[in-house]
């Protein structure tokens, strides 16, 4: 078995509150609010925890609300290595409309990272990896660090015998998706895959392709792109299949991605059948979305979807 190791530069200390309506221009008393660490490293270790498996994290953070983000990610009880970036830990608002039953969810850029900071945290990093992990790279990345970041995270991981797990978007997703990047997983839904090639409409049959594209080029020994209800397509050098999940009641996308690659990381470390880890990557995202706000999936839940979902070789 593999230990995972993921990585989250650009956490933020997620704040979480409602309103009985959203009114312009009026003051709106708000709910009590909720502070969660968040950040998408951070909520694939999270999901991991509630699917039974066993993850580190790395989290980049920074005085004065990273000081506040560390003692909720602590109060989890999940395991870290801190690197203090110097740079300060952002804050996301989510905000909900009681009247309408919506979410609205406003995320702060975060101040950028000069040369220093990003070179120190690759190098915190790769001291953190060792020969064998299974390092997950998720979220978003700080202003300043450069976009092949992760093509050289996935060059430290090789000498150092570590595979990665890229799971970004953006321009860092269009360098990620180029030949011999060194990913072991390149992980994509379907919104960055059509953004990726340039295509205004994305089904079944583009998921498929890009799948089996993103291998052949190079870019990763293993590609998935997920196309929401759909499930998802995964493609290898040796196979490529389709899993799907069962139809369920939708409260909230959020954190299905996360859930989808916790369970991924969980099949891969220990090493169970390829079509096995892709099912129950979908069940765990299928789960994810009947959980209210920013909950993630939980292992019975899972479990439970994880006999309906259906697999086709492809």
């Amino acid at each position: 078995m593999s230990r995972i190791l993921t990585v989250t530069l650009n956490p933020a200390l997620d704040l979480t509150t409602g309103v009985a309506r959203l009114e312009e221009g009026h003051k709106m008393r708000c709910t009590p609010p909720q502070t969660d660490p968040g950040g998408g490293g951070a909520n694939v270790s999270r999901a991991i925890r509630k699917l039974g498996g066993a993850s580190e994290a790395f989290i980049c953070t920074g005085a004065p609300l990273g000081l506040t983000y560390r003692e909720r990610f602590e109060a989890g009880g999940l395991p870290a290595i801190w690197h203090d970036c110097g740079v300060p830990t952002r804050q996301s608002i989510a905000v909900h409309d009681h009247a309408t039953g919506g979410q609205y969810r406003f995320v702060m850029p975060g101040e950028p990272w000069g040369e220093p900071v990003w070179q120190g945290a690759l190098a915190a990093l790769t001291q953190a990896m060792r020969p064998g992990d299974l390092v997950v790279l998720s979220g978003s990345q700080p202003p300043g660090v450069p976009e092949d970041f992760p093509r050289r995270l996935c060059a430290h991981a090789g000498r150092v015998g570590a595979k990665v797990i890229v799971d970004t978007s953006g321009r860092p997703l269009e360098v990620a998706a180029q030949p011999n990047t060194g990913a072991y997983v390149l992980r994509m839904d379907h919104y960055e895959g059509m953004e990726l090639m340039g295509w205004t409409e994305f089904g079944p049959s583009e998921a498929e392709a890009l799948a089996r594209e993103l291998v052949a080029r190079g870019a990763a020994e293993i590609a998935i792109v997920t196309l929401g209800g759909d499930g998802a397509w995964a493609a290898t050098a040796e196979e490529a299949w389709r899993c799907a999940p069962p139809a369920v009641e939708v409260l909230s996308t959020t954190g299905a991605g996360d859930s989808f690659v916790a369970a991924l990381a969980i099949g891969l470390s220990e090493r169970r059948a390829f079509e096995d880890t892709i099912a129950f990557a979908v069940a765990a995202a299928a789960d994810a979305v009947t959980t209210a706000g920013t909950d993630l999936c939980t292992l019975e839940g899972t479990l439970e979807k994880l006999a309906r979902v259906t697999r086709e070789r492809l």
